[in-house]
């Protein structure tokens, strides 16, 4: 099961999630573009499309950021970039192939043991230059993992004082022991209570999506 939810600074907004199932295989992805405001939410939906359309394909996870990347680069006029986490489980083995293209690490929530940021190759964000080599990784997932993923929006949202939520407050976060008991509609409103509750009355600057799946 799973559960998203983005929260635009603006009227519009640059992030972008996307989740499809292909036979067995469960295709999904969460991005964050550069800049802010309609170019922005342009380009984040040119990507959700795509992303979309080459999952439906049945493609790598490396070669749909291969495309998505070789795309945006040739018609980048407004010199935008999207940062970009793929990934795809197949739904039998749990075996799950992902790349991350220049985004956040993603957190892994095992069924039993801590949650932890998932290390990746530092692949090129997408839209930067065409032709980059994207590489892909596996990871062997058991049943009753959690993983949740997010854009800066969240640990970079600040206090009055600037003081940021952080990577190490998400994580902490999440390793509440109740946190392991909810489901991903739970986990979304629990950590963007968190954020909001961190942050106070100071106005929020950056997109937020938070994007939970069960396995």
């Amino acid at each position: 099961s799973l559960n998203a939810r983005v929260v635009p600074a603006k009227e519009v907004g640059g992030d972008l999630y996307d989740f499809t199932i292909n036979g067995n295989r469960l295709y999904f992805s969460v991005g964050d573009v550069s800049g802010k405001g309609v170019p922005a939410a342009f380009v984040m939906a040119i990507t959700r499309v795509m992303c979309h359309l080459f999952a439906d394909l049945g493609l790598p996870v490396k070669d749909i950021a291969t495309r998505i990347n070789n795309s945006i680069a040739k018609n980048n006029d407004a010199n935008m970039f999207v940062t970009l986490f793929f990934g795809c489980i197949d739904l039998d083995t749990k075996k799950m192939e992902f790349c991350n293209a220049g985004h956040n690490p993603i957190t892994v929530i095992p069924p039993d043991g801590e949650p932890y940021y998932l290390k990746a190759n530092p692949n090129m964000a997408v839209g930067v230059w065409g032709g980059f080599d994207y590489k892909g990784e596996t990871l062997d997932l058991r049943p009753g993992t959690k993983l949740l993923l997010y854009t800066d929006g969240v640990t970079e949202a600040e206090k009055a004082d600037n003081e940021q939520f952080g990577e190490e407050r998400l994580l902490q976060h999440i390793s509440d022991s109740e946190f392991k008991n909810l489901n991903p509609e739970e986990m979304v409103s629990s950590v963007l209570d968190a954020v909001k509750n961190f942050a106070g009355d100071n106005e929020q600057n950056d997109d937020i999506t938070i994007f939970a799946i069960t396995i």
